[in-house]
């Protein structure tokens, strides 16, 4: 992983995949000491990962 810093703060590129499809986000905020994670819905919705809001938080 290659990080790079920018304002001060550490970004890299990540990425993911689901079945046979991949996306790859860039310019991702690494952030060690947040309790969740957060990536662009519409990014990931290009390889059929979704927002379920009727399960809430798990």
């Amino acid at each position: 992983m290659n990080i790079r810093i920018e304002n001060g703060l550490p970004i890299v590129s990540v990425e993911i995949k689901c079945g046979e499809k991949t996306v790859l986000l860039t310019d991702v905020l690494l952030d060690t000491g947040c309790a969740t994670t957060i990536f662009d819905t519409d990014a990931l919705a290009q390889i059929g990962i979704e927002l379920d809001i009727t399960r809430g938080a798990s």
